[in-house]
């Protein structure tokens, strides 16, 4: 089970601020540990240009502690477990290491802070950490609604986004997903949302046949079990897009499909492996992900895939299955 150890990285901005009730929800919800995290580097041009420089960087980590142990005091804490780290380093490489060092099987963290020269830009770190990380990264956007239950539309459920590419590799995405979704949604209206975008109208049969056979067997619980176990609706969209990155923005802040398949509108979060087919048939996760990430303004659950695997074939000739839209 995910969101049991969950590292917040901070730099002592509100803009990094607005995520910690997510993070706060995802560990009540599990029971789990918050990791608050702020890194000092004393390579900040405030701090290496004067000659008091270590002892400006011993008062930065002091400072830092402080804000972190006032943060965890705080009333939202009040029953969370909480721990604190306030390392020396460089914020993106020291947000890896702390992460593998304590356990964390998930990283919150806000796309931007400071954009001043004396604090982090959590922009560029943000890049870095959701390249790197081994452990699913929950990333957020400044101008991005937080996904936390009820839906603003009370007779829509909060949903996750999910792309597919015809790999087990992308299908790695659907169980941290889950998790995300059960965890967030103030009730059990929650859902996800399967879509395959494809740049070639030919390669139609071939999406309904496998996002109907992943469907089956998301029923059947030998894939994400704990989708069918938590009764989280699934719903399908195919799109037609040459640009398959702009097309899974459009399905997932629009509700664009080719297929008329009964979709709502818009989704509140996109969760994506960052790997997937190396090759046909449908389309490439990785540099695909993060152009997703670079375009959208929706929420990310980030995913890094385990191990690798062979991608599911496609059979040239099928028996057509009728779909439906919604499980």
């Amino acid at each position: 089970m995910m969101f049991q150890r969950i590292l917040v990285p901070l730099d002592g901005s509100k803009r990094a601020e607005r995520l910690v009730p997510v993070a706060l929800r995802l560990a009540h919800s599990n029971g789990g540990t918050i990791i608050l995290l702020r890194v000092v580097n004393p390579n900040w041009p405030s701090f290496s240009q004067t000659t008091l420089s270590q002892d400006l960087s011993t008062n930065a980590k002091i400072d830092a502690e402080n804000y972190l142990v006032a943060l965890s005091q705080s009333k939202p804490f009040q029953g969370i477990h909480t721990e604190i780290v306030v390392p020396f380093g460089s914020e993106g490489a020291t947000i890896l290491t702390t992460a593998m060092q304590k356990h964390a099987d998930s990283i919150v963290l806000n796309a931007h802070g400071y954009t001043g020269i004396s604090r982090w830009s959590m922009g560029s770190v943000a890049d870095k950490v959701t390249r790197c990380a081994e452990m699913p990264v929950l990333l957020f956007r400044d101008k991005g609604a937080l996904p936390l239950g009820p839906h603003p539309d009370p007779v829509e459920p909060l949903r996750i986004l999910v792309p597919l590419d015809g790999s087990p590799l992308a299908l790695t995405a659907l169980e941290p997903a889950a998790e995300l979704v059960t965890a967030l949604s103030a009730s059990t209206n929650s859902a996800l949302h399967l879509t395959l975008v494809i740049d070639d109208k030919n390669w139609l049969p071939s999406a309904k046949y496998y996002l109907q056979t992943i469907i089956t067997k998301i029923k059947q619980r030998e894939i994400a079990p704990i989708i069918a176990r938590q009764h989280i609706a699934v719903t399908w969209s195919i799109a037609v897009n040459t640009d398959i990155a702009d097309g899974i923005i459009r399905v997932a802040e629009n509700g664009e499909d080719a297929e008329n398949s009964g979709i709502f509108g818009g989704c509140d979060t996109i969760a994506m492996a960052t790997h997937g087919l190396t090759g046909l048939p449908f389309w490439t996760l990785g540099s695909t992900t993060e152009r997703v990430r670079a375009g959208t303004q929706l929420p990310m659950l980030i995913v890094r895939p385990a191990a690798a695997g062979k991608p599911l074939t496609m059979p040239h000739q099928y028996e057509p299955v009728p779909l439906t839209s919604e499980t």
